[in-house]
């Protein structure tokens, strides 16, 4: 699949949170390329405050009626599609989050964001839990970092967006390193799941965002996670450092 050439630092088609203390960094990509892994280095790293927020946090329950089902001769449903998140409590949440000073936001350990049995569904809870994260006294913006397979095929996700990246695999290597994850249900975790909804799905999400979105900073999956994360970091703190407040 060819990837398109796009300037992320085009400036002009993105609609600003309206509050300059905060500053947002879209994380998509294919399945298995590496948010989670270059989510949590930044996490890790990035000296200023920062709420960490996934697409899998607000993934339906399998009872849901919304999921659409899988197609034939797979049983069950196909849960790579947005109708299987629920992303009106997810934009609910951004716009708190931007709406919100830091001494107001409550939070919890990051360090289980690659626990999935932990993530999936988890903000649907009520009370919502706090927001995995990790707050820092300095002159820096605060930072929202965004993170999800379908985060920028919801038109308005990008809007909110200072920087977008996505990750991307051949379907080779995306089937490859889905065998290491567990799944909620062993049968995503087939080959014939893959091939029926995981990657026409991502070719169809894929092609509908690059028709949609500009400015996106695509970024080659097979690289050296440290190459990939010293890019990312270098460019957020240019973004931190330089940030119109």
């Amino acid at each position: 699949m060819a990837v398109p050439n796009s300037n992320f630092l085009q400036e002009g088609h993105r609609v600003k949170s309206g509050k300059c203390g905060w500053q947002v960094v879209g994380l998509s990509g294919v399945t298995g390329g590496g948010k989670s892994t270059l989510a949590a280095k930044l996490l890790a790293s990035l000296p200023t405050t920062v709420v960490y927020m996934s697409q899998d946090e607000y993934i339906l329950p399998d009872h849901y009626p919304v999921h659409p089902k899988a197609p034939k001769p797979l049983t069950g449903i196909n849960k790579d599609t947005l109708s299987s998140i629920d992303m009106t409590k997810m934009i609910a949440d951004i716009k708190h989050i931007l709406a919100s000073d830091v001494a107001d936001i409550k939070f919890t350990d990051y360090s289980e964001i690659h626990k999935r049995s932990k993530v999936i569904g988890s903000a649907l809870c009520e009370p919502r839990p706090p927001f995995r994260g990790h707050k820092e006294n300095v002159h820096l913006p605060s930072l929202l970092l965004l993170d999800g397979f379908l985060l920028f095929n919801h038109l308005e996700v990008p809007q909110f967006c200072d920087l977008l990246y996505f990750i991307t695999l051949t379907k080779e290597q995306c089937l490859e390193r889905r065998k290491r994850r567990v799944f909620t249900h062993a049968r995503m975790n087939t080959k014939e799941y893959f091939d029926l909804c995981t990657w026409p799905q991502y070719e169809h999400h894929f092609t509908q965002m690059c028709n949609s979105i500009k400015g996106i900073h695509f970024i080659d999956g097979s690289s050296h996670p440290q190459i990939i994360y010293e890019e990312a970091f270098k460019d957020i703190m240019h973004m931190l450092n330089n940030a119109n407040c």
